[in-house]
């Protein structure tokens, strides 16, 4: 350490010890003052220790012990918070001045219905709150329409209180009405501009709103009331991690833990970091450090199946993600990872049933089309293999696909479609849409889309039945419309990769690509988003500004991904970097040897780097599996000629 650096680590700690010694040596008024004022400015750790030295020197001082109370609900402590209500209780307060506060405390341990029972018929300075809390724990007991009408009562009741909309936020939020959540956020920020929790909750809705970039600021408002806040330290670690800000990220997953020791979102962070640097034995390491929180979230189960995946552990990858499947069935990265680690232990059948619901959209990636079509080959369906293969050979201009409605049965959605529409909540309507449009049933679709979309004009999700609608019947142009308004109120990468594609399917390339840029501007690490611009820039021999892109990519997903390494190559290859070309061109062909596409790109490169004999023998495979695809034809006609 340099001479500067142990000054200022000596000043740190005299500055420090003088703190703690004048907080010693203070008296309770003082340090209760001090408390209240850390709890006004919206820093309650520093509140915790000033009340909690106040009630050392005097156990009896019943402001104190309420105000540790408000303090450890803040921290969402809600046993700590429940032990100082009683004993405030005990100490002579009035149970009446306590319920709105022990029924916060029984709603963060997970007692809803209790919370509910015991802040039942506060009234007068404490009703808001009440109401509040009662609409929280009806959300946590998912019932949406006791939530709605305790919510609008804490508005009447307490309409300049930053605390209630911020609920109102999250409420808005849980029912998919982004417009009116970001409204309400908004208010909760002008009514207390140093609310910690609304301009954390601004900060998340943000970064669904207009991207990543756009969200970090509103952490940082956060962050500079409270540097201690560990939910708004958390989001802005994830933030961090996906604009690649990866040290940044670590910092703040680091603050986490020495400010919460064990917090398995931290350890989940750090996890998703050490995969993503292709460290697997490490993110097993430090995934474990979780001690089982995070098992049963699909975010947990995820990570740790692609971690037992990239270990050598398939067997244990499959056991988990059947399980996330089953609760996610529209989860495209849990089911191309089940579809992949059933391959691998050598179960074609699973992977074929795995793999059809996503191969069979219009949508589907090259990867999965070529998986599920080498699955088919080894079961001896080789007319089905050869179509699957043939598309993954063959990348198109693809239909935006619809959200998937898969989720629900036919007779779960019988039920549904017999139920009054007014009777049927925001998430439920979408699912019947959703389901409808996946059974093809598009005039009922588009008609109850239409009507939900009246309903619910916040909702992002409606826009984009709607456009799923019109684009099923064609109307690309009306789709794109649609896509707009949802990508007003969540730019999300779903909603802007519908856009995209609606304005390319009607012509306005232009525009098309006007929206790539920008969601590539907030969200600049976004595989996909990177695929789809390298992907343009091949569609457009632009081979220069496709390479970097891949390469970047290679850099960040390892030497595992046959598509981009296949693209790639040929990138190289056609700007005559045959060198550089050729052994990506292998690798790939290695990964995928049954795609005709990678036997295309590495006979022709073989050819072109001189090696006749064997590109032939490559491009006579690769006409076999993909016999329609002209392209593939023509090199085979160059090299016969050659």
């Amino acid at each position: 350490m340099t001479e500067g650096r142990l000054l200022a680590a000596a000043l740190l700690l005299a500055v420090t010890a003088a703190c703690s010694g004048a907080s010693a040596s203070a008296s309770p008024e003082e340090a209760y003052r001090r408390g209240i004022a850390a709890l006004a400015s919206g820093q309650p750790r520093t509140a915790r220790v000033e009340l909690m030295n106040a009630l050392q020197a005097n156990p009896g001082d019943t402001r104190a012990r309420l105000a540790q109370a408000r303090t450890y609900l803040l921290l969402g402590d809600g046993v700590a918070a429940e032990s100082e209500v009683r004993r405030a209780i005990e100490a002579g307060v009035p149970a009446d001045r306590t319920r709105h506060l022990l029924a916060h405390a029984l709603l963060l341990q997970g007692e809803g219905r209790r919370a509910v029972a015991e802040s039942e018929g506060v009234t007068g300075e404490h009703e808001a709150y009440a109401a509040r809390v009662r609409g929280r724990a009806f959300m946590s007991l998912d019932d949406g329409a006791h939530a709605e009408a305790e919510f609008a009562r804490a508005t009447r009741t307490g309409p300049r209180d930053s605390r209630v909309w911020a609920d109102v936020a999250h409420f808005r939020r849980w029912t998919g009405d982004l417009a009116a959540a970001v409204e309400a956020a908004d208010r909760a920020v002008a009514l207390d501009p140093r609310n910690v929790e609304a301009l954390t909750l601004r900060g998340e809705l943000t970064r669904s709103q207009y991207g990543l970039a756009g969200a970090i600021p509103w952490f940082d408002r956060a962050l500079e009331i409270d540097p201690d806040n560990v939910t708004a330290l958390l989001e802005r670690a994830r933030t961090l991690g996906e604009l690649g800000r990866m040290r940044d990220m670590l910092a703040d997953s680091r603050r986490v833990l020495s400010l919460s020791p064990g917090h398995p979102a931290s350890y989940y962070l750090q996890a998703m970091l050490a995969a993503r640097g292709g460290d697997f034995d490490l993110a097993r390491s430090i995934y474990q450090r979780t001690g089982g929180r995070l098992d049963d979230t699909p975010a947990g189960m995820l990570l740790a199946s692609a971690i037992d995946y990239q270990t050598g552990n398939a067997g244990q990858a499959v056991l988990r993600l059947h399980r996330l499947v089953a609760q996610q069935p529209a989860n495209l990265k849990a089911r191309r990872l089940l579809g992949a680690a059933q391959w691998r232990s050598g179960d074609a059948a699973g992977t074929i049933a795995t793999l059809r619901p996503l191969a069979e959209r219009p949508d589907a990636d090259s990867y999965s089309l070529s998986l599920i079509g080498r699955a088919l080959a080894r079961q001896g369906d080789l007319d089905a293999a050869a179509s699957f293969l043939a598309r993954a050979a063959q990348p198109q201009r693809r239909a935006p696909a619809t959200i998937d409605g898969r989720g629900l049965s036919d007779a779960e959605l019988a039920a549904l479609r017999r139920t009054p529409v007014d009777e049927l909540d925001t998430p439920a309507q979408i699912a019947v849409v959703a389901a409808l449009l996946g059974r093809g049933i598009a005039g009922e679709a588009l008609e109850r889309a239409r009507r939900l979309q009246r309903a619910s004009p916040g909702a992002p999700d409606a826009h984009v039945l709607v456009g799923d609608a019109r684009g099923i019947g064609g109307d690309f142009a009306g789709a794109a419309e649609e896509y707009r308004k949802a990508a007003n109120l969540a730019f999300t990468e779903p909603v802007a990769f519908r856009l995209i594609e609606a304005l390319q399917r009607s012509n306005r390339q232009a525009a098309a690509d006007r929206v790539l840029q920008l969601f590539l501007q907030q969200n600049p690490r976004n595989v996909s988003a990177l695929i789809m611009l390298a992907g343009r820039h091949m569609q457009v021999r632009n081979w220069a500004g496709a390479a970097p892109i891949y390469e970047g990519l290679r850099r960040r997903l390892g030497d595992r991904d046959a598509t981009l390494l296949n693209n790639l190559a040929w990138a190289y290859s056609e700007q005559g970097e045959h060198e550089r070309a050729l052994p990506l061109a292998r690798r790939a062909w290695e990964l995928d040897p049954a795609n005709p596409a990678t036997a295309d790109t590495l006979g022709w490169v073989l050819f072109r780097s001189g090696a006749r004999a064997e590109g032939l023998a490559l491009l006579e495979r690769a006409v076999r599996g993909a016999p329609s695809n002209a392209e593939i034809r023509r090199h085979l006609e160059a090299v016969r000629r050659g």
